[in-house]
């Protein structure tokens, strides 16, 4: 049997090079961070972190910050980028972190990119602490597929919490310059 992280894209450091001359300083990143209303007193997580944009905003709340990418090379640039965040290779479905660790848990732009949509869902929920909450933000798609969440898709998504053990879940929407987004909100039992 197949290990369950198999089809995890991991990057490699030419196609992170790519990426980061369009996509240092994404809006969704920070705009994220913002809708979370991070404190003082959070353990923020972003899966996916990707070159850190999020990680950078969210440090500037006092929050203590992490991050995990499945690809080394994304890894090493958050953490030279964002030196005060635990950053680690790992994917939604492996999480290198304790249970119940976490009092949020953001994922921006790479939802679509899991292997394994529900696992990676029941893997974050092991590490939110009870009444922690999980906001993964997609662009939102005017069909069924593509980079991001068709309205259809996020309602499915938000059932899908549920029925994997979160309390509550939410769809709202997220309103930038250039996008709409769509953010699935979960909140742990």
């Amino acid at each position: 049997m197949a290990n369950r992280t198999d089809k995890v894209e991991r990057w490699s450091s030419f196609k992170v090079w790519l990426f980061s001359l369009g996509n240092r300083n994404p809006e969704s990143n920070p705009a994220l961070v913002d809708y979370a209303g991070l404190g003082s007193n959070d353990r923020f997580l972003d899966v996916g972190c990707g070159l850190g944009t999020a990680l950078e905003h969210a440090a500037r709340t006092g929050a203590e910050i992490a991050g995990v990418d499945p690809s080394p090379a994304m890894v090493e640039r958050a953490s030279k980028r964002v030196p005060q965040a635990e950053v680690k290779v790992g994917s939604a479905e492996t999480i290198p972190f304790p249970d119940g660790h976490f009092t949020v848990v953001g994922n921006i732009k790479s939802y679509h990119h899991w292997a394994n949509p529900d696992a990676g869902l029941a893997e974050i929920l092991r590490v939110l602490v009870p009444g922690g909450r999980l906001l993964i933000a997609e662009k939102r798609l005017k069909r069924n597929r593509g980079h991001g969440l068709h309205p259809e898709q996020a309602d499915e998504l938000a059932r899908t919490l549920l029925g994997l053990g979160y309390a509550t879940s939410t769809v709202d929407s997220l309103s930038l310059v250039r996008n709409e987004f769509l953010v699935v909100s979960g909140v742990a039992s």
